[in-house]
C-alpha cells in the first residue's frame, strides 16, 4: 500500500469535521452543508484514517470530540473561516456589474501620495472599485490597469510631473540641531543622513544630489539605510535624520508640519513620474489619470525653493 502520510486531507473532510464539532451532531452538519448524514460521517471517517486519530468518540447519545479533535479544531476553524470568507467575496466581485480599475504604483507613490487621495478618488468615481497595488518592482504591476513609477522620461509626453527632491527632517531634529526651513547644506551636511539600502539609478541619492547640488559627499559615521521609502520617511519624521523628500511624496508632510524641508532644491527635467497604462483608449481610464493629473498640478510649491540661507 501507498504511503499516505504526507497526503493532506481534502476540504470536504475538514468542512465536515469543523462543522459537525461546531454545531454538535452530525444532522446539523448535514443540513448547514446540503449533505446527508451518512456521506459527513464518511468525510470525519477517512479524515480520521488519514491522521492516524479518533476524533469524535462515538455513543447512543451521539458524538463527543477528543481532546485532539479539539486542539486541532481550534487551529484550522480560523484557516477555514478566512478560505470561506475569500471565496465569498470573490464570488460576489463575480457578480458584480462594478467595472474594476488597479492602479500599481511603486511603495513611495502609493503610501505617500496615492492612499492619502484615495477616498476622494473613490468619491470622484463612485461607480468604480478602485484597487491600488504597491510594488518595488516594475514587472510587478503586469495587471495593472494603470502604472506610474518614477524613471527617466523615454518618450515625449510620458512623464507627467519632473523631479523635484530636496532634504527634510523632523521639527524635533532641526530644534536639537539649530535648523531652519531653507537651510543650506553648510548647516547640516555633517549631521546623520538616512539612506535607501540600495542604489537605483531611476533614483537620486545622496551621492548624487550633492553632485547636483554642487556640494562636496563624504559619508560620516554611522550609516542608516532603510528598505523602502515609506519607512525612510516615518525615520526622518521620529527625528533619525535628513532625509532626501520628492515633493510629490512628502506634500502631505510639509502640510501637516511633521517634516520641514532644506535647500537646495534640486529638479531633473528627464526624470520624474511616468504614467503609462494598455487602455489609453478607454474613457474611463482616461478620466481617472485626468483626475490623478489634476491633483498632482494644484500642489502648492514646497517653501524648499525659498532662497537659501548661509
Amino acid at each position: 500500500m501507498a504511503d499516505n502520510d504526507d497526503a493532506q486531507p481534502s476540504l470536504k473532510a475538514l468542512t465536515a469535521f469543523e462543522t459537525t464539532l461546531r454545531l454538535g451532531s452530525l444532522t446539523a452538519a448535514a443540513k448547514a452543508l446540503g449533505a446527508t448524514q451518512p456521506a459527513i460521517s464518511q468525510r470525519i471517517r477517512g479524515l480520521e484514517g488519514q491522521v492516524g486519530l479518533v476524533l469524535f468518540e462515538r455513543s447512543g447519545a451521539g458524538l463527543t470530540p477528543t481532546r485532539e479533535a479539539l486542539r486541532y479544531y481550534d487551529e484550522i476553524a480560523p484557516a477555514l473561516n478566512r478560505i470561506d470568507n475569500a471565496t465569498r467575496a470573490l464570488r460576489a466581485r463575480a457578480r458584480s456589474t462594478r467595472p474594476r480599475v488597479l492602479i500599481a504604483a511603486n511603495f513611495g507613490f502609493a503610501h505617500l501620495w496615492l492612499l492619502p487621495r484615495l477616498s476622494r478618488l473613490e468619491s470622484a468615481f463612485p461607480q468604480v472599485d478602485i484597487e491600488v497595488l504597491a510594488v518595488d518592482r516594475d514587472d510587478q504591476d503586469h495587471r495593472a490597469d494603470i502604472a506610474i513609477h518614477c524613471d527617466r522620461e523615454s518618450e515625449p509626453g510620458d512623464l507627467f510631473t519632473p523631479e523635484e527632491v530636496f532634504p527634510v527632517c523632523s521639527p524635533a531634529f532641526a530644534a536639537e540641531h539649530g535648523l531652519e526651513a531653507g537651510d543650506a547644506p553648510a548647516r547640516w551636511m555633517e549631521l546623520s543622513l538616512l539612506h535607501m539600502d540600495e542604489r537605483n539609478s531611476r533614483w537620486i541619492d545622496w551621492r548624487e544630489w550633492c553632485a547636483l547640488a554642487g556640494v562636496p559627499f563624504e559619508e560620516r559615521g554611522a550609516v542608516f539605510r532603510y528598505n523602502n521609502y515609506p519607512l525612510l520617511i516615518n525615520a526622518a519624521q521620529a527625528g533619525k535624520g535628513i532625509a532626501l523628500g520628492w515633493d510629490l511624496l512628502v506634500e502631505e508632510a510639509l502640510k501637516d508640519g511633521s517634516l520641514i524641508p532644506l535647500a537646495p532644491p534640486i529638479r531633473r527635467e528627464s526624470h520624474g513620474y511616468i504614467l503609462r497604462t494598455r487602455y489609453a483608449h478607454s474613457a474611463l481610464i482616461g478620466e481617472i489619470i485626468r483626475w490623478v493629473t489634476s491633483e498632482i498640478e494644484r500642489r502648492e510649491p514646497s517653501s524648499a525653493t525659498s532662497p537659501r540661507k548661509g
